[in-house]
């Protein structure tokens, strides 16, 4: 598909990852600008690699913190609307992480780079990036860059499998069972201690599951509102939010819009996502609000 983002058209084709990543992966996708000069506001994400082939990104963060980077680039959870441009042509190939996919792909501590952004190689064997990004660069077609990665995610995967599989099932079932996710429901379900918790989540999901909690119970909300399912903020926000201020206040913290201007502006990659995503089958239920 195509569309306008800032002044450049753009270009994006996702992939059905295959069955042997559907628990760590969420999205992939060839991303492409046909001109210098991008800008689109991010909402509240999942962690990504992106792979950029050509052009040099730069993340702005709401707590001020600017990452400018080429190449190879692991991008932690966020939890807030992020600004994501660039001055120059872009190329890239994306990498959505699930939560599981963050614990066996990268092994780092997620919070330790929740809201940033750092370059793969220093996180991962330079050398395995080294030769994932030299393929990439000679692929020629979409398939044959999608089978690229694939090949390096899965090759990745059998060595590093994880023991948070079964928290990240419980988790994400929190997640997405209830417009309102609710701490204690998720404390015992899991049958460890609140402290347990915390932890894991900070590890896996890059912040507190209080934080998380909200994070996704906005983002469900936006995602019913931006595909239609939903009839107005009444609709949207449904039993999970106090009255329409409160609504409005943590919509715009995790999109960054209020709902009226999230329906009116709906940044190019956001709608995309939405749609693209929608139409994938067999993906985990976290997939479709992340």
């Amino acid at each position: 598909m195509t569309s306008r983002g800032g002044q450049a058209m753009i270009s994006i084709q996702y992939f059905e990852p295959p069955p042997a990543l559907r628990l760590q992966v969420s999205a992939l996708y060839w991303f492409e600008t046909a001109a210098p000069g991008f800008s689109d506001l991010m909402r509240a994400e999942l962690g990504q690699i992106r792979l950029l082939v050509d052009g040099v990104a730069r993340n702005n963060y709401k707590s001020g913190r600017q990452w400018e980077g080429s190449g190879a680039i692991l991008q932690g959870p966020t939890t807030a609307p992020t600004h994501y441009s660039a001055n120059t042509r872009l190329r890239l190939f994306g990498i959505g992480l699930l939560p599981l996919g963050w614990a066996e792909l990268i092994g780092l501590s997620a919070d330790e780079l929740a809201d940033n952004a750092t370059d793969l190689g220093g996180v991962l064997p330079p050398a395995l990036v080294t030769n994932l990004m030299d393929a990439l660069a000679s692929a020629s077609t979409n398939a044959g860059r999608c089978k690229v990665v694939t090949d390096f995610l899965q090759a990745r995967l059998a060595a590093n499998r994880h023991a948070a599989c079964r928290f990240t099932r419980l988790a994400d079932e929190w997640l997405t069972a209830s417009p309102n996710p609710q701490l204690d429901a998720l404390v015992a379900t899991s049958g460890m201690s609140s402290r347990s918790v915390e932890r894991l989540t900070n590890r896996i999901y890059g912040t507190s599951p209080k934080l998380l909690a909200r994070k996704y119970r906005a983002l469900s909300a936006a995602v019913r509102l931006g595909m239609g399912d939903a009839q107005g903020w009444s609709d949207a926000a449904g039993d999970a939010f106090y009255d329409q201020a409160h609504f409005i206040r943590e919509f715009s913290a995790f999109t960054g819009l209020t709902p009226a201007r999230f329906l009116a502006q709906l940044a190019p990659l956001t709608r995309a996502t939405m749609t693209q995503r929608r139409h994938l089958p067999g993906l985990p239920n976290l997939v479709r609000i992340a």
